[in-house]
């Protein structure tokens, strides 16, 4: 974590300042695409708010390329966030109990400058983790990305849908539901001026591995329900194919657009409710995968991934040399078969792995969506349809 993020991240209980204790601090690469510059609201490592050239010494340059490695972040209300392997972790203090399990070297061996834990948080450091809610999405999609952190599908403009050449250009954005990080790459490489990447879960660990040569991508552990933003503090929220799985998505969309600033624009990818029959499949198997330990649901989403692409995907593949044959059969061929044509195995047993692993799932029609955005009082609105499978949401902010 760079300490000048803390002038955007906040306490996400009460949207106070956060003081930083350092245990553990890093020397990066020195980018030379990175300017010294002063924080606006909050110098962490001053504790000076407002901080002026009359009144800081010149360590600008040092908070945009040192990393701190591991630490806690703690703010007036009582609340506290410990940084570990470099991340933030500013989960709402209700689910701290699952960095404990994740992460026990960290608390005892930390322990004597941590702040005291709940009798709760302290049974847990030798129990076993009870997984439920948002702790099974965390143990799920913990597992999934950090196995599959060199995950690559190019899928981000069909996320995002079409834009503007300089649509991200000196852009402040949020990926929400980030995964290894690879979308937040793109949003940088596409000229955006600072990407906050953030999951709930600890794939943040191969998103942070992902992006550490990147000065300007800082990857944080953080709830869509809670975010630790300053209010109005961003450009741009995108949440691409991570929406519907948290466990009440409309609740989360509304939650995030406080963040964005006057003009800002949030974007998210949504599940089509059309192909109803395909979701009803899917829901049968994911009774039985979700019960199922992480190594298990591995290997059944490689078999079907394996029958999925070589015995349906590839063939349909092939036909693309003879043209009339290629075109009856794709009158009647199912719409992931044509999209899966042109992409690899990998990402075709990764996306299984996907589908059978997520704890929640949701999907919906434009009259859905209308509603969400009529709510948010959002201007500018554009909802894409995506032939049968997803929706492009998209609106800007008002004052």
């Amino acid at each position: 974590m760079k300490i000048c993020t803390l002038d955007t991240l906040v306490c996400p209980v009460c949207k106070g300042f956060l003081n930083l204790q350092v245990f553990d601090l890093a020397h990066g690469l020195r980018n030379p695409k990175i300017e010294a510059k002063l924080c606006s609201y909050w110098c962490a490592r001053y504790g000076l708010m407002q901080p002026s050239s009359e009144n800081l010494p010149d360590s600008c340059l040092a908070c945009r390329t040192e990393e701190v490695m591991d630490g806690t972040l703690r703010c007036a209300c009582g609340a506290w966030f410990p940084i570990i392997q470099g991340v933030p972790r500013l989960l709402p203090p209700e689910l701290r109990h699952t960095l404990i399990d994740y992460y026990p070297s960290f608390f005892r061996y930390y322990e004597k400058s941590l702040p005291l834990l709940e009798k709760k948080e302290r049974e847990d450091l030798t129990s076993a983790l009870e997984i439920k809610g948002k702790e099974n999405t965390i143990y799920r999609f913990s597992y999934e990305w950090n196995e599959f952190e060199h995950y690559d599908d190019d899928n981000f403009a069909t996320g995002i849908g079409p834009i503007p050449e300089d649509f991200f250009k000196g852009k402040r954005i949020l990926d929400a539901g980030c995964g290894a990080g690879r979308h937040a790459r793109e949003a940088l490489h596409l000229g955006a001026k600072e990407v906050f990447a953030m999951d709930l879960s600890n794939a943040v660990d191969a998103a942070f591995k992902n992006t550490i040569t990147a000065g300007n991508i800082h990857v944080v552990q953080g709830d869509m329900f809670h975010l630790p933003f300053r209010p109005q503090s961003l450009d741009l929220i995108y949440s691409l194919y991570a929406l519907p799985h948290t466990h009440n998505p409309p609740l989360a969309f509304q939650s995030m657009v406080p963040f964005l600033n006057s003009s800002g624009t949030i974007i998210v990818y949504l599940y089509n409710s059309q192909r109803w029959l395909s979701y009803k499949c899917l829901a049968l198997m994911r009774g039985i995968t979700t019960r199922l330990p992480n190594p298990w649901v591995r290997g059944l989403a490689f078999i079907i991934g394996a029958v999925d692409y070589y015995f349906l995907i590839l063939p349909y593949r092939m036909t693309g040399g003879w043209k009339a044959l290629h075109k009856r059969l794709t009158r009647f061929t199912p719409t992931h078969i044509m999209l899966y044509a042109t992409r690899t195995f990998k990402t075709c047993y990764t996306d299984w792995m996907d589908r059978l692993f997520y704890p929640y799932v949701h999907y919906y029609s434009r009259e859905d969506v209308d509603h969400w955005l009529a709510q948010a009082r959002l201007a500018d609105t554009d909802i894409i349809t995506l032939e049968n499978y997803g929706l492009v949401v998209r609106g800007t902010r008002c004052g």
